[in-house]
């Protein structure tokens, strides 16, 4: 268990969190969530121990192991040369010990000067015995097949395992990183954007081991999907508090809305009550005969609860600068080929044509050329067999990680889009300022500095961060800074290349937003399913040096990722293949009361499960409906006069709350082990 006590951490006068506490329970998944700059990585590096906190303290149990991965790769120069596999080992450094241990004791035991009968060689042998044991008790003989698994689901090849780190790149180092943590015994694990660098099949086995993992995590991450699936619990940091749901991303989502709908709607019935007692003490205040109840209800008025609502940020809303439609056709890729130096072989054979208007996903592994592909689409790349035309009037926006070198080192975030902005001569509407960011063809007026800066807030760039010089910006503010810039651009085709590694999910909804209106040609190259999600209408998969079209949608593609056990699985696969082999040697009549009993099996394991889940419904149905009665008679004009009554109320909704908490972690666990069942 970890516990946060009386928590506090500022920056610059400002308070990221104020007397947090917070239980992180055995066997929690708990999602970190709030807005960017709110506190979510500081909280993390200080339960990690990395940093210290202004006040209050982390506890955890005596030997208790935290494992944390950060947002950027931090392996020192001794890590680099290390190989792949060897480096994974590492992180059993009790194991890797004991290993020595066992070698330099078995060294003694050959030493032909040693008497094999003197008490000192069989303290020898004694202790080899103990290591031995030892070593076996702690999975010693497991670990190499363990962590090749590991490092396989995570993308990597068997023939990556002797290369040396330095040859691998930042993204492919960070899912090292990752790896490692998964290799090590933790207790518990702390991860800071776990998905930004891997590819959809990665992701998923990812989830699938974080399901089964045994420790408690605790995870910042801007994909919601991702968030819906692993974590059981969901820590909003907003304000400088700490507030703690029961349930994942989804459950937090509604949950909030659900308490902000209700603080509104008390909030709206203290105004009222407030403003009559106000009007009462301002009537009779000064009168003889009414001076005492006009005391009175002035000490009712201080002692009245004041309701702090959320304040909710202006939203955002963004669409493409207006740019002439292409021809029919965009791209036409005939017999297309890529190889590097002659030899590797990133894909052939490539027959593809993309119209005007497609909405197209790239998908597949890390490293199967969807990037390549993308290179060149925009013109970055040649092809090294086979042709590319390029359809009438195209014009490209490009977006990839690398697009960020070509900023201006010299001149600042608001100068790099007024420039953008002067060039293009953007416009608002004729009929007064516009909420959109089109063109009006007959309007002459200047797109403001204040329009640009609420897109650049969109993007993260909010306050004085406008005025940073590009020379002083972090690589992803670079990035999101020259996605913001490509996109104030009028073209119309966009190729974009991980658009979304660097948003927090308001900034997510915004591009996506804007894409779902804009009325050209898109190509995106994303493992985010939730970006993807209705933004896309054809899928392309790259693999094995083939590209093909997948015939069904995007949801269609991530059921046959699943049905097919993710990358790595082999013993899974294995089982499967064993037991379609026995399955096709059974006559008809054989299998199908092997199929019977089964089920009969099946509902036997499940039907405890499943009364405990109903029972728990029913509690919590009879306990909202008790919530919702206690609420709805706070509507009465009359209800603030009885204060026996408010108070009983409170107390009864308090205790609600606390129960209906409990229920639903009761719920979602035992409807958890009923989905493993």
């Amino acid at each position: 268990m970890i516990a946060l006590e009386h928590l506090s951490m500022q920056f610059g006068g400002e308070f990221l969190f104020r007397d947090v506490m917070l239980t992180i329970r055995p066997g929690d998944r708990m999602g970190l969530v709030g807005p960017n700059g709110a506190g979510k990585t500081t909280l993390l590096r200080i339960i990690a121990g990395i940093y210290e906190p202004e006040s209050g303290s982390v506890n955890t149990p005596t030997g208790y192991q935290i494992g944390y991965l950060p947002q950027e790769p931090t392996l020192d120069r001794d890590a680099q040369a290390r190989s792949l596999l060897e480096e994974a080992l590492r992180a059993r450094e009790d194991l890797i010990e004991i290993e020595e241990a066992l070698a330099k004791t078995q060294r003694e035991m050959e030493d032909p000067a040693q008497d094999h009968t003197s008490a000192a060689y069989l303290e020898i042998v004694e202790r080899f015995g103990e290591l031995h044991h030892k070593f076996e008790d702690l999975g010693g003989f497991e670990l190499e097949r363990q962590a090749k698994k590991i490092l396989v689901g995570l993308g990597f090849k068997e023939s990556d395992f002797r290369r040396p780190l330095s040859v691998f790149s930042g993204g492919w180092q960070m899912r090292l990183l990752l790896a490692k943590l998964l290799i090590a015994r933790n207790d518990a694990l702390l991860l800071d954007e776990p998905t930004n660098h891997l590819d959809l099949e990665s992701l998923l086995w990812l989830e699938q081991f974080l399901k089964g993992y045994e420790g408690t995590i605790v995870m910042v991450s801007h994909d919601r999907s991702f968030l819906n699936l692993v974590t059981n619990r969901t820590a909003e940091i907003e304000h400088a508090r700490v507030d703690v749901y029961s349930g994942n991303y989804e459950y937090y989502e509604r949950t909030k809305a659900e308490r902000e709908a209700q603080l509104v709607a008390q909030a709206a019935n203290l105004d009222a009550r407030r403003k009559e007692l106000e009007h009462f003490v301002e009537r009779f205040r000064y009168k003889a005969t009414k001076a005492r109840q006009a005391q009175s209800r002035l000490k009712m008025l201080e002692r009245m609860e004041r309701i702090e609502l959320a304040s909710h940020g202006k939203a955002v809303h963004f669409s493409f600068p207006h740019a002439s439609p292409s021809g029919r056709m965009v791209f036409e890729i005939e017999h297309g080929a890529k190889n590097y130096d002659g030899s590797h072989m990133v894909f052939s054979n490539v027959e593809l044509r993309i119209e005007r208007g497609d909405r197209v996903a790239f998908l597949g592994k890390n490293g199967e050329g969807k990037t390549t592909m993308g290179k060149i689409l925009a013109g970055q790349e040649p092809l090294t067999g086979g042709s590319l035309t390029l359809g009438h009037n195209v014009t490209i926006g490009y977006y990839a990680q690398h697009q960020a070198e070509a900023l201006k080192p010299t001149i600042t975030v608001l100068e790099t889009l007024e420039e953008v902005s002067r060039a293009q001569l953007f416009h608002t509407g004729e009929d007064g300022p516009s909420t959109g960011w089109g063109k009006s063809k007959s309007d002459t007026t200047p797109r403001s500095q204040a329009q640009l800066r609420t897109l650049l807030g969109a993007f993260l760039f909010r306050g004085d961060d406008v005025f940073k010089p590009v020379r002083v910006l972090s690589g992803g503010e670079k990035s999101r800074l020259a996605l913001a810039k490509m996109l104030l651009e009028p073209v119309n085709t966009l190729i974009l290349d991980e658009p979304t590694n660097h948003l927090d999910v308001q900034s997510k909804e915004v591009v996506k937003e804007a894409l779902l209106q804009f009325e050209g040609t898109i190509i995106v190259i994303s493992h985010d399913r939730d970006f993807l999600d209705d933004l896309t209408d054809r899928v392309l998969t790259f693999g094995d040096g083939r590209v093909k079209e997948y015939p069904g949608p995007l949801e269609t593609y991530l059921d046959a990722l699943r049905a097919s056990e993710l990358a790595g699985l082999k013993t899974k696969k294995n089982d499967q293949k064993l037991q379609a082999k026995q399955d096709r040697g059974k006559n008809d009549v054989e299998r199908k009361r092997v199929e019977a009993e089964e089920r009969n099996k099946k509902f036997q394991r499940e039907k405890p499960l499943r009364t405990k889940i109903e029972q728990i419904e029913k509690k919590i149905e009879a306990l909202e409906k008790e919530k919702l009665a206690i609420e709805d008679a706070m509507f009465d004009p009359g209800y603030y006069t009885d204060s026996e009554r408010v108070k009983k109320n409170a107390d009864r909704l308090a205790q609600i709350k606390t129960s209906l908490d409990n229920l639903m972690y009761d719920w979602a666990t035992k409807s958890e082990a009923l989905a493993q069942l």
